[in-house]
This record gives structure tokens, sequence and C-alpha cells, in this order.
């Protein structure tokens, strides 16, 4: 047995490597006792953050003292710490609007919205879209697509040979059934390919059910066993990569919009006119955020070349939402391409929000542990389904997420319709300053 002065000497000569060292500490220290795999990384992550305040002379106080346990000891014998390299936690301010009334198929009453953020007037804009929509009753929500996708491209020796395969992956249910017998993973199931010729080149999109997990790293699994065995059944074929980029993962791609990736969600809610007229400033009509809505979500969206961000500031209230929930927050690119339609009709404003491509999950990743999973059971989206199609809780934080996203578009958009007070309330939530 070792000290963690005799660990700390060894990592900092070379002896132990960053990655085995939550390992040293849980054997040589504490003699792999299980219960002890918390406090093994907790002081990995102080040991290498002295480590790097000794030699950069910089104090990173905070950080060290700052953790999230989320370790977890694998068949008993190895030590997963999360992340790789661990040092401490960075801490952003939450705050929780609501509650907010969710008239959907899986989300149904009011619930609190916790949102991490530190950006001033975003839970307050949050708050008062919430406000608007409690007085009309409520918002509408809809998941109507649930699936993850990877597409792995690979080589034939002719265009022949490639489009005859494209060809049988649309035709052939068969097939598709024969190649979901490569996956292994109980909570992932291939339901369909779609194939990209060019040239020889043929971009294999495979479309997956995933359960309550987002699913990128079972879906990557069972995209190269599929593709593995896809090729030894095809002469001279060659994989280039297992990842094309059509998939299209953390990157802004129009076919995620078109094909749709993770859930597809819409919201509705009609605002009546004396609700606009209590909530917001003076000036604010149905007529006058139909403009705003059209000038400047598609006009000048248009203009600018935006790809899929025909909304107010979807990116705000999804970067907030994900990081208070743990998810992936590199997917906020492609989760915020959002499309907003503002109509003014007879008594008020009809309002609708389109998210095709929102990535969540409530099992897996930084939805397991800490501050995440107790925001995600204020929800009620802390449970999982037992098979892949048992997926409610999941389906009901994309409802939430959504409507989110309503309220602070909402708002946002009738802030712009009342001329100058969005900068107004920017400068005095966040500096203090009088209007």
């Amino acid at each position: 047995m070792k000290d963690l002065a005799t660990i700390k000497k060894e990592f900092l000569a070379g002896q132990i490597k960053h990655q085995h060292l939550e390992m040293r500490i849980f054997q040589d220290v504490y003699g792999s006792d299980p219960t002890k795999v918390k406090a093994a990384c907790a002081e990995a992550a102080q040991i290498r953050c002295e480590a790097i305040e000794e030699r950069t002379g910089v104090s990173l106080e905070l950080i060290k003292k700052s953790q999230v346990d989320n370790g977890n000891l694998v068949r008993g014998e190895a030590i997963t710490p999360g992340i790789e390299m661990k040092v401490g936690a960075a801490l952003i301010p939450m705050g929780i609007a609501g509650p907010l009334k969710i008239n959907g198929e899986y989300a149904n009453g009011e619930i609190y919205i916790p949102l991490a953020t530190n950006e001033a007037a975003l839970i307050g804009g949050v708050q008062r879209g919430i406000k608007a929509i409690n007085l009309a009753g409520g918002v509408k929500t809809m998941v109507y697509y649930d699936g993850m996708t990877r597409a792995p491209l690979i080589e034939a020796p002719d265009i022949y040979e490639a489009g005859k395969l494209c060809n049988r992956l649309r035709s052939d249910r068969e097939l598709i059934t024969e190649l979901n017998s490569c996956v292994k993973d109980p909570f992932v199931r291939l339901e369909y390919i779609d194939p990209y010729q060019l040239g020889t080149k043929v971009f294999l999109r495979m479309n997956f059910k995933t359960g309550d997990a987002m699913g990128m790293n079972g879906v990557t699994k069972a995209s190269a066993d599929i593709t593995k065995y896809l090729l030894s059944k095809l002469e001279k074929w060659e994989l280039i990569t297992i990842s094309s980029n059509l998939c299209t993962d953390k990157k802004n791609a129009h076919i995620n919009v078109v094909e749709n990736r993770g859930k597809g969600v819409e919201t509705e809610i009609f605002i009546p006119e004396e609700v606009l007229v209590k909530v917001f400033k003076k000036g604010v009509t149905s007529k006058n955020v139909e403009k705003v809505v059209f000038h400047k979500c598609y006009l000048g969206a248009c203009l600018s070349g935006t790809v899929s961000g025909f909304n107010v500031n979807a990116a705000n209230s999804i970067a907030a939402f994900f990081a208070a929930t743990g998810q992936d927050l590199a997917q906020v690119v492609t989760s915020s391409s959002c499309f907003v339609q503002a109509e003014a009709k007879e008594g008020g404003l009809h309002f609708m929000v389109s998210l095709p491509c929102l990535e969540v999950a409530t099992i897996g990743g930084g939805t397991m542990f800490g501050t995440a999973r107790e925001a995600l059971k204020l929800i009620g989206c802390d449970e999982y389904g037992s098979n892949i199609d048992d997926n409610k809780s999941v389906l009901r934080l994309a409802e939430i997420a959504a409507a989110t996203v309503t309220a602070l578009d909402l708002n946002t958009a009738c802030s712009q319709a009342a001329a100058y007070e969005m900068a107004e309330s920017h400068v005095r939530l966040a500096r203090g300053e009088k209007d």
C-alpha cells in the first residue's frame, strides 16, 4: 500500500500516466475497495490540478475545490472517471423559471424550467414569455420524429456496384433486418439506411432508435459493426471513414432539418391581443410581432446566409437548458436549428416553433450525475424505460426543451416589437443602469 504523497511524487516524475492515475490511487492507496471510487477520482483530480499549479505558478483553487462525482467502477475492476485528465469542475449560475404550463403529449401540466447561464436577462426573458403563455392557457407540444444517425462512408470498385448497393438498401427490407442482427446493444435498433452516391463513394446515413439515450456512442458502435459485416459481403469495397459528416453530428447542416436527427418537435400557441397588451410593453400587437419575426428571422436571416437559424435566439435557451440538464453541449449547434412563425390572426397572435433536430437524453453522459440529475428529477425526466420503445422520459424532455425555446423566442420577438425595449432591458438587468 502507498500514500497519496508517494502517488503524487510518482505522477510528477512521469511514472504514472494521466489516464492511469485514478486506478493507481484506487488500487495502491485503497486496495481496490469499491466504496472508495469517489475518493480516488476526487484525489486524482486534485493531484493533477496541484501539478499544473506548481508548473505554471497559477492558483486554481476554485477549480480544484469544485468537484463533480461522475466516476464509475465498471465490472468491479476498472474506473471510468467520466472525462479524461479531470482537475475539478466549472461552475455556471443556475436559475429556475416557471412554472410553465405545457399541454403536450408527454409533458403535461405546470413545470419549472432549470436554466444554467452567465447571461443576465435570459431567465427574465424566459419568465416573461412564460407569463404570456400561461395567461393564454399553455403551449401545445408534439414530438413527431425520434431517431439518431451515423453515416459511414465506403467505396465501391466502380460506379455500377455503388449504384447497385444504393438501390438494394432502398428497397430490400430483409437486408436491413439482416444488418440489424449485427447490433449487439439492446437499446440500439437500426430502422433504415439512406444511401447517397457520389461516384464510387457511398454514404450510408444509418438511422437508429436509441431509447432514452441520445445514442451517439451506441450508434457509432452499431454503425461500425454493420459496416464491417456489409464489407465482408462486398468484394473489393473499402471503408473510408466510420463517420462521413453526413450524419450530421455537431455541425450546422440542413440535412438534419429536412431528414431530422435526435427529436423533431413542434410547439404552438395562440396569444390573445389582450395578453400581449398586459404582459409586454406599449406598442406590442400581433401585427407588429408578425412583422418583426418575418423581417428578422427570414428576410434578415436569408440576406446573412443563415442555414437553419430562422429564429430569434433559440440557441440561448437551448444552451442554458442543456447546461442545466447535463446534455452534450457541442450539440447546441445542431439542436438550435429552429424555425419560428408568428402570424397575426383575428383576436391575437398565432406563434409556432419547429425544432427538427433536437438532440437530448435522460440517460448517459452528463445526465447521470450531480446537479444535472437533480434538474432532470425536478422536471420529471430522471427515469428511463426498460426497452428501446419505452422512452417517454426523453420525449417529455424534448417537449419541455421546445416549450422553453418558445417562451424565450416569444418574449424576445415581442420585446423587439416594442422598439428599443430589448436593448433597454439588457442594460437594466445586466448592468443595473436605468433605461
